[in-house]
């Protein structure tokens, strides 16, 4: 069995590759290709902490209502349809970042650490979820 420690860190390393950008092409000094390290920097750090919050609230009781099953055997607890949904949100929310840095480019550095600070809202649930659950004992 995995621990949720070595999910979350190999989570980290593929967003960081997934993340790094391509110099392949030659930046003007009108493009700032270098505030894009903070966006895709953010949106790393965000998915690996929702992808850290969902490994360890598999099955597990779930207290937000809309990422909880309604009805069945795993009804309020984070199964199928809240993975859906989690997914839908972080995806949905690394692609809003992607569109405000792109047609606000002042504003990439404060979308980076907005992306930032939800990904360690997200790792802080799921270290948390780590010494609740009675699984990970």
């Amino acid at each position: 069995m995995v621990s949720a420690t070595k999910l979350c860190v190999a989570a980290f390393v593929l967003g960081v590759f997934a993340g790094t950008p391509c110099r392949a092409q030659e930046t003007n000094i009108y493009s700032h290709s270098d505030s894009w390290w903070w966006v895709t920097g953010g949106v790393t750090v965000q998915v690996a902490g929702s992808f850290a919050d969902w490994a360890t609230s598999w099955k597990q009781p779930e207290a937000n209502r809309m990422l909880a099953d309604s009805s069945g055997p795993y009804a309020g607890r984070f199964y199928r349809s809240g993975t859906i949904r989690k997914g839908l949100l972080t995806g949905g929310m690394a692609l809003v970042s992607f569109a405000i840095a792109k047609k606000f480019p002042r504003t990439r550095k404060f979308v980076g650490l907005f992306n930032m600070s939800v990904g360690a809202g997200y790792a802080a649930e799921a270290f948390r979820n780590t010494q609740v659950n009675p699984y990970f004992k």
